[in-house]
């Protein structure tokens, strides 16, 4: 047998198990064969492709197994060991980046029994499942109206199609709401009295408006998000779901009045009581919790929604936003990182990456990550202008810090208010400071809750509260 040595770990080729210091750790199989995969050639590109060959001989697998697999791998890792040791080579695959030692042991106890080789429709099953236990909240069973009977083989085809549709969905990018839509209209034409299906389309519009990714306006999503919510109701009056999708439409209202926030967070917690182990409930409600400036208590609940959905890049990036406005530095870097991890080319996530080496005085980190952020998300590139400004203000280049600030004021609509108040400030123009950080106030009540936590605005504050 082969043992594998890389920073503290082990891993036993033979009995497929990675272990930290010599004590084993409880990840499945084909998490320890993936990561066998790429260390055995340490520094080369493994295309995706030939990973699930590899990962999966017995049939075909989707692509969001290894992604998950991935994920898995990288938070276990890095619990543990200070290094980036897998990265992710755009549109090519993976590579094990770190150095590796490979001895050859001599096991005198026998050698452990192979594992059975699954047909594939048992393969599929398997793969369902294991993924129905990450995402928490997927629904095992068919919700369907009283009396309504489906053949066991559609119930487990739908089962699939919902969690895959799931995976999609949770990695909030365009393309994946697109294939998410995609299977969740599969559900409803296997079962058009499957509530899944109604609800999964629901999720889907309601991100297509939150993040402006439909053909329609926000206003044509948001209008069928709630009306297919309603449809998964009328079959399954305890879907979760659709009653954490109503209540985020409704917290996510511009300028909500009272009773319209009281009703969502009637709702957000009327889908935690019917399904606990809902990620996107907690995630929701963390999320209205944190607009009405209830920040620990929207971090315990966004905190529990990423333990139900581990591969929420959603849930990750908003509770690294969250740790920083708690002042968790170090969890908000971690929770940054992970979620580009998932997703890339998420800026909000450089952003809050950025924000917190800030704070920690890492200012050569900080610029870094805020120059990547606009690299990577060109309509991005005045906000990560207005965010540079200050760290070139402080390092006492002024001409460069005023030139990004031209940069974000040329470009004001794409750029947050409260960000332009920051970077003014940093050039000493405390009057239009003050000026940005009210427009924020009146357009944005989550701009108000942010202002009242972000440490960069301690001396803003207390200039406005001063009247000056």
């Amino acid at each position: 047998m082969s043992l594998y040595e890389f920073g503290p770990f082990q891993l036993d080729d033979a009995r497929l198990l990675l272990l930290d210091r010599g004590v084993p750790l409880p990840i499945g199989p084909k998490v320890v064969e993936t990561l066998l995969a790429l260390i055995e050639h340490p520094g080369e590109v493994f295309p995706k492709a030939d990973l699930l060959a590899r990962i999966w001989p017995e049939g075909y697998v989707d692509e969001a197994n290894l992604a998950q697999n991935i994920y898995v791998l990288r938070k276990t890792l890095r619990a543990r060991w200070d290094a980036e040791a897998i990265e992710t080579i755009p549109r090519r695959g993976y590579r094990f980046a770190a150095s590796v030692v490979r001895r050859e042991i001599a096991r005198p106890e026998p050698a452990a029994p192979r594992r059975p080789v699954f047909r594939w429709r048992g393969l599929a099953m398997a793969a369902s499942f294991a993924l129905i236990a990450v995402f928490g909240g997927t629904k095992l069973e068919s919700a369907m109206a009283p009396g309504h009977a489906i053949g066991s083989d559609v119930a487990a085809q739908n089962a699939r199609l919902y969690t895959i549709g799931r995976y999609y969905w949770n990695l909030r990018t365009k393309d994946g709401i697109s294939k998410s839509v995609e299977y969740f209209s599969r559900i409803v034409a296997n079962d058009p009295r499957d509530a899944r299906g109604y609800a999964g389309l629901a999720l889907a519009n309601a991100i297509m408006a939150d993040y402006g990714y439909g053909s329609a306006s926000a206003k044509v999503d948001i209008a069928r998000a709630r009306a297919y919510a309603h449809k998964a109701l009328s079959f399954d009056p305890n879907d979760g779901d659709a009653y954490a999708v109503l209540g985020m439409i409704a917290s996510g209202t511009m300028k909500a009045t009272p009773a319209q926030i009281a009703r969502a967070l009637a709702d957000l917690r009327r889908a935690i009581a019917l399904d606990p182990s809902s990620g996107s409930a907690h995630e929701w409600y963390g999320i209205a919790l944190l607009q009405q400036g209830h920040v620990p208590d929207a971090y315990t609940e966004l905190e529990r929604a990423a333990q139900l959905d581990p591969l929420s890049v959603a849930t990750t990036a908003w509770l690294g936003t969250t740790a920083y406005l708690e002042r968790h530095y170090r969890d908000a870097i971690a929770y940054a990182q992970e979620t580009l991890d998932l997703s890339p080319q998420r800026p909000d996530a450089y952003e809050t990456l950025g924000l917190a080496y800030e704070a920690l005085g890492d200012d050569a980190r900080a610029k870094a990550t805020f120059q990547k952020m606009g690299a990577v998300c060109a309509k991005c590139a005045p906000g990560a202008a207005a965010l540079l400004a200050p760290v070139y203000a402080r390092e006492n280049r002024m001409a460069e810090a005023r030139a990004q600030l031209a940069i974000a004021e040329s470009h004001a609509k794409e750029v947050a208010p409260q960000d332009l108040a920051v970077a003014f400030e940093a050039v000493g123009d405390r009057e239009r400071a003050l000026t940005w950080l009210r427009r924020s106030r009146v357009n944005d009540d989550y701009a108000a809750a942010y202002i009242a936590h972000d440490p960069r605005f301690t001396g803003l504050r207390k200039i406005a509260k001063s009247g000056a």
